[in-house]
């Protein structure tokens, strides 16, 4: 490791390596209003273009919700693509989790909207919270996220990030004054569960894609929420905009040498990808380059350790049940069987390093690989993971599902003896 990612771990030394002026007074997020609705059939849709809302958490407590599968805690994460776009694919693929009998017992949506939230929670029987806006009369739109849950629904808010104008519109000077999606606002959608009589807490974001120090912010933001929580068991997930399979920076040798293990630096990315197809958005590396960014998430990371780290088992689903693993994946491009650049190549590099972010073909048809874990979860460590799993069986998006499953752990105090979670 080079010493400036060194630095950029040192508690104290890392936020000043390049990092946006801060005060230490930065503002908290913001805690959004809550309605509480007696039913689904209680939802008013929004008559706007995007039908995301006007800015207030809206909690249902399902009548017709069902059991939880259990044991543990089975979580999804998924962006389901502008309000589940392709809608027709979206609930052939739900059908068949629950069909299967794969159907996570909680599912946190990314760019989801009323209707389809309305739509899967009645569908398949959860609660729900939801948040977003559509802006106008002078507020920010935030896209919309949603919380599907089989386990009692104890309490869900939303914290709108607080941002400066002046840290926006130097974003936005930077990109030489395209403004990208960054007059949206930020936050992180949280809820309160009851999971085998423990609680459980879980945030939901989708951050910033646009400029890598305000990505940074969110992910500032989002650490000051997970250090006030008052529950030890906690879960953050979502669409990060940035390849958090990424840790440091690297070296350009180590990267040349080192060809088919799991890629975990700036500079293997920059080697075994080079520039990404434009359609993904995030061109090169991307945002994880950015060291700030990269402290931010080692900072959660100390208290909420990523799950495919150490989950008992990590996967990737393919078509038609197949499965293979992501040291399966490096196996048999170490073997040298497959040609590099063909079609099958390009997957195993996505399986290899978890990718769930997909990219539309290219001029030739081909759909380059893009090596990218945009979407994610973070786990404390009372809940141990036993499965972590990114879904390539469906095309319902352009980013693919992650799944994980946990085991709670009663929580510990100094004394070493369990204690409860206590209320949020």
């Amino acid at each position: 490791m080079k010493v400036p990612e060194v630095l950029e771990h040192l508690p104290g030394v890392g936020p000043l390596l390049g990092r946006m002026a801060t005060s230490p007074e930065e503002p908290h997020p913001r805690r959004d209003p809550t309605l509480t609705l007696p039913s689904l059939d209680a939802f008013k849709l929004p008559t706007t273009a995007r039908q995301l809302g006007d800015g207030r958490t809206l909690i249902v407590r399902n009548p017709e919700v069902r059991p939880p599968t259990g044991p543990g805690l089975s979580v999804m994460s998924y962006n389901i693509l502008l309000g589940g776009e392709r809608r027709a694919a979206l609930l052939a693929y739900f059908d068949g989790l629950e069909a299967e009998g794969r159907m996570p017992d909680v599912i946190g949506l990314q760019e989801a909207n009323v209707p389809i939230s309305v739509l899967l929670s009645a569908r398949y029987g959860f609660h729900l919270a939801y948040f977003g806006h559509d802006g106008g009369n002078g507020a920010r739109l935030i896209n919309g996220k949603a919380f599907l849950t089989r386990h009692p629904l104890v309490d869900a808010a939303h914290f709108t990030y607080s941002l400066s104008d002046a840290e926006r519109a130097a974003a936005i000077q930077r990109r030489g004054g395209d403004v990208c999606e960054l007059p949206e606002d930020r936050g992180a959608l949280y809820v309160r569960l009851e999971v085998g009589g423990l609680p459980v807490v879980l945030y939901n974001v989708h951050h910033t894609l646009g400029d890598s120090a305000i990505n940074a912010h969110n992910m500032r933001q989002l650490n000051s929420l997970l250090r006030h929580r008052e529950v030890p068991h906690a879960v953050a997930l979502g669409d990060f905009n940035a390849n958090t399979a990424i840790k440091r920076g690297g070296s350009w040798l180590m990267a040349h040498l080192i060809t088919y293990d799991d890629t975990d630096t700036v500079e293997e990315y920059a080697v075994r990808y080079g520039e990404p197809h434009a359609s993904v958005g995030d061109k090169g590396v991307g945002n994880i380059a950015d060291p700030r960014l990269r402290h931010e998430l080692h900072v959660m990371e100390q208290g909420l350790p990523e799950t495919i780290a150490h989950a008992a088992v990590a996967r990737v689903r393919l078509a038609e049940g197949a499965m293979m693993t992501p040291k399966q994946a490096c196996a048999e491009l170490r073997s040298g069987k497959v040609p590099r650049g063909s079609e099958h190549w390009l997957r195993l590099q996505d399986i290899a390093d978890s990718a769930t972010l997909t990219s539309l073909p290219d001029a030739a048809g081909v759909v380059p690989a893009t090596g990218k874990r945009f979407d994610n979860l973070y786990a404390s460590p009372e809940l141990e993971p036993v499965l972590f799993e990114v879904d390539r069986s469906t095309e319902s998006s352009d980013h693919q599902p992650v799944l994980a499953h946990y085991t709670l752990k009663p929580a510990k105090t100094r004394d070493g003896k369990p204690t409860p979670g206590k209320p949020t």
